[in-house]
């Protein structure tokens, strides 16, 4: 019994302990795993956060599956404001297919404005794709940008809105295309210092064709620099996929 309650008290430190931690730092905030949905937090000065996934994705319009694995997002702070960010993937279009390096994409995300009142926290990530990189399935001829603005309203202490509007553009033959735009909503709820939920519904349209998904997951955080996430969804117009799922850890130093 002695034994008992002394790895129950020391269970119990260890708990209280690591609230105090959460309550001393910033909370790591991190970019997944909404699908659609980016957060304006900037990562904290002079720290590095890696968030890393997996995703297996169902698509009708090649009767193909899409594997992903790990897609990878470095995000670097260097001041209150401005994080650098760099991001590529490794993919399978179905099971047993080659295994590809997606194009990298180098950006950076500016912070704008604080969440005070009814103005919401908002950023803007500025993205290129690089040229000439990864495979001639996949690659772009010439570099390509994207725009996304970033916004977070607070509803009530444990829930917020975070949306996204974004423009970017592709290349063909050398020749930059027709804009493809998206936008994001995602409902955040946190239940404790540890869990949080979301919903999000997410979609891009360009002139050419429109995909409409909704988004379902959660994150635990089991340390203050360590978090693991999952994820699943489905597609709520005829040329979305079918359903997707995805999980993921997110690492700060």
């Amino acid at each position: 019994m002695k034994v008992l309650f002394f790895v129950f008290a020391l269970l119990v430190s260890h708990i209280s302990l690591f609230a105090q931690v959460l309550r001393d730092i910033d909370p790591m905030v991190t970019d997944r795993p909404g699908a659609g949905t980016d957060a304006p937090a900037v990562v904290e000065p002079s720290h590095v956060q890696i968030e890393l996934g997996f995703l297996y994705q169902d698509d009708p319009r090649s009767n193909q599956q899409l594997l992903l694995y790990p897609n990878t997002l470095v995000r670097i702070g260097l001041t209150k404001r401005l994080e650098l960010r760099a991001s590529a993937d490794l993919f399978q279009e179905g099971i047993g297919a080659p295994t590809f390096v997606s194009p990298i994409v180098l950006g950076t995300k500016i912070g704008i404005t604080e969440n005070r009142g009814i103005i919401p926290q908002s950023a803007l990530i500025v993205n290129v794709t690089l040229p000439r990189e990864g495979p001639s399935e996949v690659r772009n001829p010439i570099a390509t940008p994207e725009l996304r603005l970033l916004m977070t309203h607070s509803l009530t202490s444990s829930m917020s809105l975070t949306t996204n509007l974004g423009i970017g553009w592709g290349a063909d033959f050398g020749i930059i295309q027709y804009p493809d735009h998206s936008y994001a909503a995602s409902l955040d709820i946190g239940i404790n210092d540890y869990l949080a939920a979301f919903g999000e519904f997410y979609g891009f349209w360009s002139q050419l064709d429109h995909s409409h998904l909704f988004n379902l997951g959660g994150t635990v955080l089991l340390l203050p620099d360590l978090q693991l996430d999952v994820s699943g969804g489905v597609g709520i117009s005829e040329n979305a996929p079918n359903y997707f799922v995805s999980s993921g850890v997110s690492v700060r130093f």
